[in-house]
């Protein structure tokens, strides 16, 4: 099955109005790939019947399936470690210190591009390890993603062992049952530590967040290398204007901040800044 240019500009501006994903010119192959194997799922014949079955269609759900399709998903627990370092050994101090002095004991946390669950669960693992009596604090942490299949398996909370490669045996124990799935051990988030994290399918590209309060701690990792630079730019002062003053604000190594957005905050490492 052929992806002609044609079909290609057409499947990707609607990604791109839809998402803000950026595919460019060079992902035509890769969606070639990705793609085929729904398009004959659904028994359809061409890039192009496929193109005017989800934009027909007013559920939404074929747009998940795109979006998952076109996606890379795979990501494990403590991923680029230095950030949640950063956190346990300052971060979380410096607000409960700010917080002490403020005589306020809420706390609010936002993991904006949820995925499978491992960031969101590192987050809280990292937050319960420094702050014992987390429970008592008026704690609110929020995992959001746009796709509805992933935040699936965040509340199932089921991984591999290769997944948390990063964590030690104490932590494994400490937060996860082992069980048995498919003849293959795998480990379960605990309910407890899922019933401290509301799961909300949302989309970034919204113009405007609908949060009444503001967060504390947001991390926006690996979002912005789907998108182009003025959405980056759009999308990072957004996040910003729903922070905290102090407040931190973590993206990917691989990921820079510019625009506006930098005039709100001073770098503190590598992808990690504290809002002004």
């Amino acid at each position: 099955m052929d992806l002609s240019e044609k079909e290609y500009r057409l499947l990707s501006t609607f990604i791109y109005e839809k998402s803000g994903i950026d595919l460019g010119d060079s992902k035509q192959q890769l969606v070639k790939t990705r793609l085929q194997k729904r398009i004959r799922k659904l028994g359809l014949e061409s890039f192009k019947e496929y193109y005017d079955y989800v934009v027909k269609q007013k559920s939404g759900e074929e747009l998940t399936e795109l979006l998952d399709a076109i996606s890379t998903n795979y990501t494990f627990f403590f991923r680029e470690r230095d950030h949640f370092d950063f956190l346990s050994n300052k971060g979380i101090d410096q607000i409960i210190q700010r917080k002490q002095k403020n005589g306020s004991r809420t706390l609010r946390v936002w993991c904006a591009a949820a995925s499978t669950g491992e960031e969101p669960y590192t987050i809280l693992i990292t937050l319960m390890e420094k702050i014992k009596n987390l429970g008592g604090w008026d704690f609110k942490m929020l995992a959001t993603d746009i796709s509805t299949k992933v935040l699936k398996k965040c509340q199932v909370g089921v991984y591999q062992k290769k997944q948390l490669k990063e964590l030690s045996p104490l932590l494994r124990e400490k937060y996860f049952d082992a069980i048995v799935e498919d003849n293959e051990k795998k480990y379960m988030i605990k309910e407890e530590v899922k019933s401290f994290i509301s799961f909300k399918k949302f989309n970034l590209m919204t113009s405007k967040f609908p949060f009444k309060g503001k967060f504390d701690i947001i991390f926006c990792r690996n979002v912005m290398i789907y998108f182009d630079r003025s959405t980056q730019e759009s999308l990072n002062f957004k996040m910003l204007k729903v922070m905290e003053p102090q407040g931190f604000y973590f993206i990917a190594h691989s990921e820079t901040l510019s625009g506006p957005a930098k005039s709100l905050v001073k770098p503190l490492g590598s992808a990690y800044f504290q809002k002004i």
